[in-house]
């Protein structure tokens, strides 16, 4: 009783400083916009705290012929809320020195802006707005592979400080017969896959 009365003293606070708590399911968001060259100013405001992450977006995601890249924004503020980039890709395994190579589609980017990154998107609940919006790429993914090109397979290549979100998340990291890329881009990134 007394919890329910101090809540319902910090909404009547909020609103009084007209500073209501924002949840993600308020927030209206186009969902997987193509990225395309009208959107390079309105990208450039974009950051999710990693600056190569942040680049990638800015300098390289719309002339990377090896990925296709989705923006998603806030409609109300014309901002955007987070990017993706997918390609296709090759899970490969090692197994009593015999390699073999599955299809897979790799999760090349996924970042939130840090002004929406940790926002709860319902009340009383640990599902976040990145949460939400990793679930639609999934489901994005998903329905490609059963539709268009089979995978039964997802990787990404994970930065330290997100392995715990895509933990959450369902992915794994890489098992010691599954082989990861050498490119130096992925230095110190993390190898995770999650089966579809």
């Amino acid at each position: 009783m007394e919890e329910n009365y101090k809540n319902k003293w910090n909404v009547a606070k909020m609103k009084e400083r007209n500073k209501l708590p924002v949840y993600g399911e308020n927030i209206k968001l186009s969902m997987s916009k193509l990225l395309a060259e009208e959107d390079k100013i309105i990208i450039q405001s974009f950051d999710c705290g990693n600056e190569v992450i942040n680049s990638y977006l800015k300098e390289h995601a719309y002339q990377d012929p090896q990925s296709t890249t989705f923006v998603i924004y806030d409609l109300e503020k014309n901002l955007v809320v987070s990017y993706y980039s997918l390609s296709c890709s090759g899970f490969v395994l090692n197994l009593n020195s015999h390699i073999t190579i599955y299809p897979a589609v790799e999760i090349k980017m996924f970042a939130v802006d840090d002004n929406y990154k940790h926002m709860l998107f319902l009340p009383d609940d640990k599902f976040t707005l990145s949460d939400y919006i990793f679930s639609n790429v999934i489901a994005k993914i998903y329905d490609f592979t059963e539709k268009i090109c089979g995978a039964d397979k997802i990787i990404l290549y994970a930065v330290p400080q997100a392995e715990n979100f895509y933990i959450k998340n369902g992915f794994t990291r890489f098992q010691d017969f599954m082989l990861q890329s050498e490119s130096k881009f992925l230095d110190g990134c993390i190898p995770m896959y999650m089966d579809l």
